[in-house]
């Protein structure tokens, strides 16, 4: 639902949990400073009774991530002039931050604000189920538009290099997350 307006009267719930929602339209995560003011926040705050808790997540680092993209840039530099890589880079490169978070909650009034992280290892069972995977995050529809003989050269040069990843039972990325929960 549109989290900057719930519809739901003041205090109705005792926990919000949302996942993964973003907050880089308002908040610049390099700067940690609001961009615009924030309406996310404080609606979750107003549907929360008084002593209710919010708890959110997102990605502090997507090892699979950041390495698909220094290859691209690597092995294609020329798409560094793709007007749409440029508008709409693959899901998870925001960067959003912990210590970002933590100011949008005291931003919007939470209190006893808690963060905690977690690192876990992702395994694909090859390259070629990894290939599928980094285009489900972002990257089909812009490979998809390099012509053909570039775009085999390309995923030929990155699955070579995909090697120093690999173990004998698959592609190993590690990828952490991190939890910030707050008060009302």
């Amino acid at each position: 639902m549109n989290a900057r307006n719930m519809g739901f009267q003041a205090g109705t719930f005792d926990i919000a949990l949302c996942g993964f929602m973003g907050w880089d339209d308002c908040f610049d995560f390099d700067n940690l400073k609001f961009t615009r003011q924030d309406s996310k926040a404080p609606e979750i705050q107003r549907v929360l009774r008084s002593g209710g808790k919010f708890w959110c997540c997102s990605w502090e680092a997507q090892e699979d991530i950041t390495w698909m993209e220094d290859e691209i840039l690597r092995h294609y530099p020329a798409i560094l002039n793709n007007n749409d890589y440029i508008a709409h880079r693959p899901i998870g490169m925001s960067y959003e931050k912990a210590e970002g978070y933590e100011m949008i909650f005291q931003s919007a009034g939470f209190k006893d604000i808690e963060i905690s992280k977690h690192t876990m290892t992702f395994i694909s069972t090859d390259e070629e189920e990894w290939w599928w995977q980094m285009q489900q995050v972002g990257w089909e529809p812009i490979l998809s538009k390099i012509d053909a003989d570039m775009y085999q050269k390309i995923k030929d040069g990155i699955f070579k290099d995909l090697q120093s990843h690999k173990k004998n039972d698959g592609i190993y990325f590690d990828k952490t997350v991190f939890f910030v929960c707050g008060r009302k």
